[in-house]
């Protein structure tokens, strides 16, 4: 592994247990959701997705780093997000703005958008569909499409 691939890879795990690292603290008063899925796109490229979730009890605020990574075509990247939700019961929905630690192909703004569908089970699981994308601020608006499956605790 050539020494360029080999730091960017130290720097996403890097950012993302220090987002895990700084929510710690406040596990014990939220909702907390560890994911992971995969990314796809229209052209057929695939990669993985990990992330967390953190959800402060009584708040209907979603805060959620997560890492895009392995695709074959440089698509990697780590986001931090802070989106709204909505829950009906066992739905829920939820969208707001992020930040992506660098552009892809695919996410052509430091500046993002994250719309999440999802369903949860008693509070132990949840599946969901999230859209990234710039909304259209700077270059392409392509964007990613992840499916994850969470455990919460």
């Amino acid at each position: 592994m050539n020494a360029h691939i080999s730091r960017h890879i130290g720097h996403h795990r890097r950012f993302f247990a220090a987002a895990l690292l700084s929510l710690a603290p406040f596990a014990a008063h939220a909702q907390v959701g560890i994911s992971a899925g995969y990314t796809g796109m229209h052209d057929g490229g695939r990669g993985r997705v990990l992330m967390l979730d953190y959800v402060p009890s009584g708040s209907s605020w979603d805060f959620t780093a997560g890492n895009i990574g392995e695709t074959t075509d440089g698509r990697n990247t780590s986001f931090v997000v802070i989106s709204y939700m909505i829950v009906d019961q066992h739905l829920w929905a939820s969208f707001g703005p992020g930040l992506i630690t660098h552009q892809t192909s695919t996410l052509t703004s430091q500046y993002q958008f994250m719309t999440t569908f999802g369903y949860h089970h008693d509070d132990d699981w949840s599946v969901g569909v999230r859209h990234i994308s710039n909304g259209g601020l700077r270059g392409n608006n392509v964007g990613e499409n992840l499916v994850f499956l969470s455990w919460i605790f």
